[in-house]
């Protein structure tokens, strides 16, 4: 498979925190442009440039799960044993469309007996996916402004492979 690219998409460029451009999560970066990506692409700061989502990384993930298409953005963490689903606030439930619901608590049920787990982020607030259905609401734990931590990305070849 060829190497995927984020082309318009543009997701994280509203998700994602990045502290290098003081730009706070769920807003659109002011260098990104619809339709066409990220104006400074080539001279992109490093909190930009060592980001990649999953669907970037893990060619089992098929088209419909390229954040702009799904409505959230996949990313690792804890060394590969947290899947984080950072959601668009706008679209809140896109996790529970099918087929993502029934992918994600998959993997929050593969994942149990290896002290993996599945993350919903709303915003602040998180849901975490339990092993056997259902899932708890942690409330409001993030901070008002976090910026994504380079150790919390994961490059080809590290961390936990999910089951698709």
């Amino acid at each position: 498979m060829a190497e995927r690219e984020c082309g318009a998409c543009g997701q994280c460029c509203k998700l994602i925190g990045v502290r290098e451009l003081e730009k706070a999560p769920h807003v659109w970066c002011r260098y990104f442009r619809r339709g066409k990506g990220c104006e400074v692409y080539a001279v992109r700061p490093a909190g930009c440039g060592e980001f990649a989502c999953d669907w970037l990384l893990d060619e089992r993930l098929g088209d419909d799960w390229r954040p702009d298409r799904c409505g959230f953005v996949l990313h690792a963490g804890e060394g590969g044993r947290m899947v984080n689903v950072e959601l668009d606030p706008a679209q809140p439930n896109a996790w529970r469309r099918a087929p993502y619901e029934a992918v994600l608590r998959g993997w929050a049920a593969e994942g149990a007996s290896e002290g993996m787990e599945v993350l919903i982020w709303i915003g602040r607030r998180c849901l975490r996916l339990l092993p056997g259905g259902g899932e708890v609401d942690q409330g409001l734990v993030r901070p008002a402004m976090e910026f994504a931590a380079h150790d919390r990305l994961r490059r080809p070849g590290s961390g936990r492979d999910w089951p698709i």
